[in-house]
């Protein structure tokens, strides 16, 4: 029987630009045989002596490959995935000849775990995913909330809209933006889609191949591939309790007589390692970013989940001589697949990103704008954000005294962040995140290993635990399941 085989966008390359391919193979060895016979480029970026390596991940009909011999039999099987386990969002270099003129790019290890995750076959407690939990999806109302706004706008809510985005939710950004010390009104806001679009926007309207952007490590990720999809050089500097580690960022630019073009960062309860920029960093992240002409990037999704503790001042607040590009979204707070964010700058910033973005999707998504204005009309927007620091500081008590309980003497340990949705957990020397989480997925249990946050630095016995999607008791069910594969490993 033939298989087909489904090939992630970063491996079509090396396999004649095809996204499918069809094999006739009665088990996995045959299959990765053909492989080999057939497509060798592809052979060379999946397999290792023989064998699917573990920097791809597999799925024969939605099952894990590393549960499978190599003689399973595979009759009646009809779809192998095929996909990148990117480290850093990078995807190793093909061999190429001198005449391929495709360059390099980058995606993300923590989108690819949405799928790793949703494939595996049995019961998985997921600490991989930062996303809203379905309890906080549900306090929305979001059938009401659609049904209302097609019922009174009809078809003027699926048509296109402005650039910038509606001037009306433009304006609860700038009233928002205002209650926290920004003097922003709607000429300074434009509605994007989602914070990575934002991010996205800026790395177009600020970067040339070759800039330099400071950011922090372990880092966002996303941001990271951004930023060197752009052809920027990304300078990873070290975070701490107080954040980014300013004085050594300093260190650095000078050993590398670098220039800055921007400093990135995510100054409250950052992804992955949930650690705040202090008020002294902030202030001397600024004049640091001043001192080299460059502009400041601050992203800020998780600012209103705090839980612990008195509110930072944002850094574009702070900014009088240096230009802040302040980004943020309602995703961590209300609909993350509406896909609306915003970016606050100077109106001439606005002005070219809109350019920018013309080129991209022409607007944002005009029904969920509307949802998401529809939503703030009905009044009780901070009630919502109590409930959710609520349930979600709920979650994160349980999750702490959790890992406490269960890896009381091991030797793991991790920090104790007053908000978001993230614990950065540290292993033993020795212990590798990447060989646990190959351990945990048979336990039953995920998270998103250090190796994803990083381009250089070494964040190999470390992961993020994010608390964000189970409920309390699943939290304690993934810790004890998480135990068992430490145990496993340690």
């Amino acid at each position: 029987m033939s298989l087909t085989v489904r090939l992630a966008t970063p491996l079509r390359a090396a396999a004649g630009g095809n996204a499918t391919l069809t094999f006739d193979a009665a088990d996995l060895a045959t299959l990765t045989r053909e492989i080999t016979a057939r497509y060798p480029e592809l052979a060379a970026r999946v397999l290792r002596d023989g064998e699917f390596g573990r920097f791809v991940n597999v799925f024969v009909d939605g099952e894990d490959v590393r549960f499978l011999s190599a003689d399973a039999d595979l009759s009646g099987k009809r779809t192998v995935e095929i996909l990148p386990a990117m480290s850093g969002g990078a995807v190793a270099p093909l061999p190429e000849p001198s005449t391929r003129r495709e360059h390099e790019v980058f995606g993300s290890f923590i989108d690819e775990t949405i799928g790793i995750v949703a494939r595996q076959t049995r019961d998985t407690v997921s600490f991989a995913v930062g996303s809203p939990s379905r309890e906080a999806l549900d306090l929305v109302g979001a059938d009401d909330l659609s049904a209302a706004v097609l019922h009174r706008e009809g078809a003027s809510a699926l048509g296109y809209g402005i650039t910038e985005g509606e001037p009306e939710l433009r304006e609860v950004v700038a009233a928002g933006a205002r209650t926290r010390g920004l003097d922003a009104d709607v000429g300074d806001v434009l509605i994007s889609a989602g914070a990575l679009q934002a991010i996205d926007l800026a790395c177009r309207v600020y970067l040339r191949p070759g800039d330099v952007v400071v950011a922090e490590s372990p880092g966002f990720a996303n941001a990271l591939s951004a930023f060197r999809n752009h052809g920027a050089t990304v300078l990873e500097v070290p975070v701490d309790g107080e954040g980014l580690d300013v004085g050594e960022a300093s260190r650095l630019i000078r050993r590398r007589a670098a220039r800055p073009r921007i400093f990135f960062v995510v100054p409250n309860f950052q992804n992955p390692s949930g650690e705040t920029l202090s008020l002294a960093r902030r202030e001397s992240l600024l004049a640091l970013a001043a001192s080299y002409d460059a502009i400041v990037v601050e992203d800020d999704p998780y600012g209103l989940l705090r839980y612990r503790g008195a509110n930072l001042p944002s850094l574009a607040s702070l900014g009088s001589r240096v230009d802040v590009v302040s980004i943020g979204t309602f995703s961590k707070t209300f609909l993350p697949g509406l896909r609306v964010g915003w970016v606050i700058a100077a109106p001439e910033v606005i002005r070219r990103m809109a350019k920018v973005k013309q080129t991209m999707d022409s607007s944002t998504g005009t029904l969920a704008q509307r949802i998401v204005l529809e939503f703030h009309r009905r009044g009780g927007v901070d009630a919502h954000i109590g409930r959710l620091r609520e349930l979600y500081r709920t979650k994160q008590e349980r999750a702490r005294s959790a890992l406490a309980r269960e890896f009381a003497g091991t030797g793991v340990t991790w920090n104790d962040p007053e908000g978001g949705f993230y614990f950065w957990v540290r292993l033993p020397t020795g212990v590798d995140a990447r060989t646990l989480l190959d351990v945990a997925l048979e336990e039953g249990v995920a998270f998103v290993p250090g190796e994803a946050f990083a381009i250089g630095r070494d964040h190999s016995n470390a992961f993020r635990f994010s608390i964000s999607a189970p409920t309390p008791d699943r939290i304690d069910e993934g810790v004890r399941r998480l135990r068992r594969a430490f145990d496993r490993v340690a």
